[in-house]
């Protein structure tokens, strides 16, 4: 036999604490059944209802027996509202069992139930029938009042004074209609009762609003009733067996009516359904998908028309060639009609408080440079200066430095306005300590680069630096590891790479390969393998040291280039430049399959939070829940893949190094 899931061990208060008894040890059937006085108390069971949590159960009557008496949850007591106040009643020691049971009128009533629900708290139960008896009559919450519609107004009937019980019921034509219940989805607010076959009446009939249609017409407004001039002569088209018998109101159609079957119960609808593309076509807007190349009815770009969902959160128009929802007005440069919307590069205006990156910096991620929140004036004017002076002497090829140089500028405006500071020739060693306090939570290298920062706007206009910021004043750099992926991760990377869309998946391939930095693979040309001599090379430009770089190309990495090329030609123009593209609409539910992924002609963005290939290899090592040597989940970025390659080199210039040494000792 199989082992016991609880041992047959009682528990049992006592005053001296608990008392546990293991019946299968101390125990040797000496109990007789309190039932049947034959049979010995041999079987036990678990029962965790009970205070001992165990029964004993008799081998000849197999009744169970519970080892103590059950405690009432809530004792007996019964209360009543009198003229005087609250009689409360103690069945259990004021009660000796005179009452008989009016439900049967033979036994007596003597069990007692606690409930919530009854005015008195309690409910009495009959020994004999078991039937429940309340100890005071039920109010309704609600008087059996009708209300019926009529021409005059409305007419209200009080079934409790106004009727005598007068009616028969239509149901079975014996018992009478005496019993009201409330109905709030009744017309009329209130349903009958027979008190012999307990069926319900309505006093209306069912239907709350007339099976009456709506149709348009060339002469007008058509309104059927179906009720008075329909004969049932119809047949479902649905199955073509039963009749169109039933009519349900439909707000939401045209007509207002549905036809039902009374075979199939399925719905007929009385005119066709327009499509959304249709009677929501708007003509004076365009797709603003660029790989949208259809024409829509009146010879614009794409079919646009509104869904009319205003409830929800998603756009309210969408494109019926190439599915794409949208906001008409966006004005965000994430959203489709923002990112299309191509702004006029003004004339540059050096007062201007806000300047066009464009100006200066072609393709910059950063838009505008903003200088409204410096202050004093006099120094935004210094600092306008100072950044408009560097970016026209070519000294940037991005948008990270000036922006890093602005940051810091502003911060330290900060410290002067309270100081009262009116001229640069004001600005002390004091400022500079408090610039430091104010900067104390940024890690070592922020600080070194701001202060660096600092120290090239005063040697712009020829203050003495060295005496305000001082080299004790710039922290030590810690130059930390690099993170790398290990060959574990990489491999398992590698074998999952399917479950992402193949041109991602080949901009991995491509970046782990050339170990380059993310910018430079995001702008890799398309035309970038180039065969010298009879052999391969990729070629790129590297953006930070301004110039041009090329690897060896093998055949495994130059297939994967050949295919994405392909790729390329066949979604984009001729005239497209990448290698790569940008995507929208990449959703964690959607994956593996990413229905809704759609390519912009547009290189990938550099960031991290908005590439497509950094976001969809977070996704993959999450989904497939990918770790590294040490069964952490490594965490991905787009330059890691750099410091990757380089690990994997050295690695293997180390191993060739010692296979010299060893063939060469």
């Amino acid at each position: 036999m199989g082992k016991r899931k609880h041992p047959p061990i009682s528990i049992h208060q006592t005053l001296d604490g608990n008392l546990q008894v293991n019946w299968s040890d101390n125990y040797n059937h000496e109990f007789v059944c309190p039932l049947c006085n034959r049979g010995r108390l041999s079987h036990f069971y678990y029962d965790k209802t009970t205070l001992c949590q165990i029964q004993l159960s008799c081998e000849a009557c197999h009744k169970s027996t519970p080892l103590s008496c059950q405690l009432r949850k809530s004792p007996p007591i019964s209360i009543h509202q009198m003229l005087d106040g609250t009689l409360s009643v103690n069945w259990k020691t004021d009660y000796a069992g005179e009452f008989i049971c009016p439900n049967c009128n033979q036994g007596k009533i003597n069990n007692f139930h606690h409930s919530q629900k009854p005015i008195c708290k309690l409910r009495l139960e009959c020994d004999s029938c078991s039937q429940i008896t309340n100890l005071t009559c039920e109010v309704p919450q609600l008087p059996p009042i009708s209300i019926h519609q009529t021409l005059n107004g409305t007419l209200q009937v009080n079934w409790k004074a106004d009727y005598a019980g007068e009616f028969i019921c239509p149901q079975c034509n014996q018992g009478q209609l005496n019993r009201f219940s409330y109905s709030k989805g009744s017309v009329c607010k209130l349903r009958l009762g027979c008190d012999f076959c307990h069926q319900v009446t309505y006093l209306t009939g069912k239907f709350k609003h007339l099976p009456i249609s709506i149709h348009q017409t060339l002469q007008g407004t058509l309104s059927v009733n179906w009720a008075e001039k329909y004969s049932g002569e119809f047949i479902c088209p649905q199955c073509n067996q039963g009749q169109i018998s039933k009519f349900h109101y439909a707000d939401g159609q045209s007509h207002q009516l549905k036809l039902g079957c009374n075979s199939c119960s399925l719905k007929t609808l009385l005119c066709c359904q327009v499509p959304p593309q249709f009677h929501g076509y708007r003509q004076h807007l365009v797709c603003p998908n660029p790989l949208c190349h259809q024409i829509g009815p009146d010879g614009q770009k794409g079919w646009i028309y509104e869904t009319f969902q205003t409830t929800s959160s998603q756009s309210n128009c969408r494109c019926y060639f190439c599915h794409i929802n949208f906001h008409p007005n966006a004005t965000s440069y994430g959203s489709w009609v923002g990112y299309q919307q191509e702004e006029t590069l003004l004339n540059f205006c050096f007062d201007d408080d806000v300047w066009d990156f464009r100006h200066f910096i072609k393709n910059s991620p950063v838009k505008i440079l903003n200088f409204k929140s410096i202050q004093p004036e006099w120094f935004r004017v210094l600092v306008k200066q100072y950044l408009y002076s560097l970016l026209k002497s070519g000294r940037f090829s991005a948008s990270a430095k000036p922006m890093n140089s602005l940051v810091a500028l502003r911060q330290f405006s900060q410290i002067l306005k309270p100081n009262n500071i009116q001229h640069l020739s004001e600005i002390s060693r004091e400022l500079i300590l408090s610039f430091l306090d104010l900067n104390q939570s940024n890690c070592n290298r922020t600080i070194r680069e701001k202060l660096y920062n600092l120290k090239d706007f005063f040697d712009f206009f020829g203050l003495e630096s060295l005496s305000l910021v001082r080299h004790r004043d710039i922290p030590k750099q810690i130059i930390q590891d690099v993170d790398w992926l290990d060959e574990i991760t990489r491999q398992r990377i590698k074998q999952h790479l399917d479950k992402i869309p193949a041109p991602v998946a080949r901009h991995y391939l491509v970046q782990e390969y050339t170990a380059a930095r993310p910018a430079d693979i995001c702008q890799m040309a398309f035309d970038c393998l180039v065969e010298e001599n009879g052999q391969w090379y990729i070629k790129f430009y590297q953006h930070k040291v301004e110039r041009w770089h090329r690897l060896p190309a093998p055949r495994e990495i130059r297939q994967v280039i050949e295919q994405q090329q392909q790729w390329i030609r066949k979604t984009f123009d001729l005239d497209y430049p990448y290698l790569f593209c940008h995507f929208r609409s990449i959703k964690q539910s959607s994956y593996p399959s990413f229905p809704s992924l759609k390519p912009l002609p547009q290189p990938p963005q550099v960031t991290a939070s908005g590439n497509p290939m950094v976001r969809l290899i977070r996704l993959l090592i999450e989904q497939e829940d990918i770790r590294d040597s040490n069964g952490q989940k490594p965490y991905f970025t787009g330059k890691i893949t750099r410091a990757s390659r380089l690990q994997e080199v050295s690695k293997c210039f180390a191993l060739l190094k010692r296979l010299k040494k060893a063939v060469n000792p």
